[in-house]
Formats: structure tokens, sequence, C-alpha cells
């Protein structure tokens, strides 16, 4: 993923992107997530043509290039 993309995805509050796992953590747990946060990351993602699937704590788990 590029840096501009990670700079982007840095700047949530609620969720933080882990290098090593390739995931976008939900800091905040299914029941507190908080939706604009997620859809302005799934657009960041959709925008730059990245895949990626949701887990059960509304993680994002990124898969790759579309």
């Amino acid at each position: 993923m590029s840096e501009i993309v990670i700079s982007k995805l840095s700047h949530f509050r609620n969720y933080k992107y882990e290098p090593l796992s390739n995931r976008i953590v939900n800091l905040r747990g299914a029941t507190n997530a908080d939706l604009d946060e997620f859809l302005a990351i799934a657009h960041i993602l959709d925008s730059n043509y990245i895949k990626y699937k949701f887990s059960t704590n509304i993680d994002i788990r990124i898969i790759g290039k579309k």
C-alpha cells in the first residue's frame, strides 16, 4: 500500500492501521464503532483500488489491489 494511503489512514481516531497484519483495527469494538470513520476508510480504499474484507469486530483486512 502506498505511503500516501497509509498517511491518510493514520489520521483516524478510532481506527489504526497495523502493517504487520495488514489490517485496519477498530479500537472501539463492534458496538461502539464510528461508522463515519469506517465509511471514510472504505472510500479511501475504494478510491485507491484496494481490495478489503470486513471482520466481525468491524476491522478491515487489506487483501491487495483490484
